[in-house]
């Protein structure tokens, strides 16, 4: 193994090549952990994530009739169950409305914005507007539903208290941030070192194109496992986080699962490459010695002319 990947048998290839394999190891947990979380929003990407998921609003929609019907007689049990299929078409036209997932979205903002940055003091988030959307929608399903717009009307908004003795999430992201920056730097440069002071490019394809193959395979199987974690936590009872959490689960994962095919495909690319030129090179060895060769007749005829 060390003669096909470490040819040139130079104490720096080796310990390039060993240092490479080390910050591709950081580089792939940090990347994928980065675009989840540590950019952006991940709240609102997970919302988007749910509300596009038919079976989460479907499933919501069960909810919301199963808590305003906890306390209803069994004739209001089978009109509020025939709407069931209504009120879910009306959550599918929100889904679909740009406009309405616009102002969701915003909102998810402030909220993530606020545990972010940690204030002192309390921020009341105004979702007056998405509320009294989703009410209306439900009125037009049945007009007993448009009694709700004086609950929204009195509603102050979403009221966030500032968080004590919690985990400094600001800190977080920006350490986050610098540690995946410097993965990816160290881990190209590395690399490059490798390939610098490797004196057969060939088996130096084939060991970073493994090793990235690898990466590339931990990624795909660490998405699997959360996801599988995440789904077998969730108590089978609680019909609506059955079917929040895969897809949140899903939608936080989804860097670890497209890094980790990049990994994969860059890892076979190399891998080929670096066997293309091995084959290359052995093809063309025989056709060199054969050119270089001195012909013996040629030898014979010059010595029978010198005689």
């Amino acid at each position: 193994m060390t003669k096909q990947f470490f040819r040139a048998r130079r104490a720096p290839a080796v310990l390039f090549g060993i240092l490479f394999v080390l910050f591709g190891l950081f580089l792939s947990i940090s990347m994928p952990t980065w675009l989840s979380v540590g950019r952006g929003n991940p709240a609102g990407t997970t919302i988007k994530a749910l509300t596009r998921d038919k079976a989460f609003r479907d499933e919501a929609a069960r909810f919301f009739i199963e808590k305003l019907t906890e306390n209803a007689s069994s004739e209001d049990l089978a009109k509020y169950d025939e709407m069931r299929p209504t009120i879910s078409g009306k959550l599918d036209e929100l889904a679909a409305n740009k406009e309405f997932m616009a102002k969701v979205d915003a909102i998810s903002g402030d909220i993530y914005d606020f545990f972010v940055e940690q204030p002192d003091q309390t921020r009341v988030v105004d979702a007056k507007a998405v509320v009294s959307q989703v009410v209306d929608a439900l009125a037009e399903v049945d007009p007993q539903f448009k009694g709700l717009s004086k609950d929204v009307n009195d509603w102050e908004g979403l009221k966030l208290e500032p968080v004590k003795d919690g985990p400094d999430v600001k800190a977080i992201k920006n350490g986050l941030t610098n540690f995946f920056w410097a993965s990816l730097a160290l881990t190209v440069i590395f690399a490059l070192l490798y390939l610098r002071w490797s004196r057969s490019k060939k088996g130096a394809l084939l060991f970073l194109g493994i090793s990235v193959l690898i990466l590339g395979i931990i990624d795909v199987v660490v998405s699997s496992g959360v996801r599988s974690v995440a789904e077998s936590a969730v108590d089978d009872k609680d019909k609506l986080a059955a079917v929040a959490v895969p897809v949140a689960a899903d939608s936080l994962l989804k860097p670890f699962r497209t890094i980790g095919i990049v990994w994969i495909v860059l890892g076979v690319a190399s891998i080929v490459t670096g066997i293309v030129l091995a084959r290359r090179a052995k093809h063309a060895a025989p056709q060199s010695a054969d050119a270089t060769a001195i012909p013996a007749d040629a030898t014979s005829g010059t010595a029978d002319t010198n005689d």
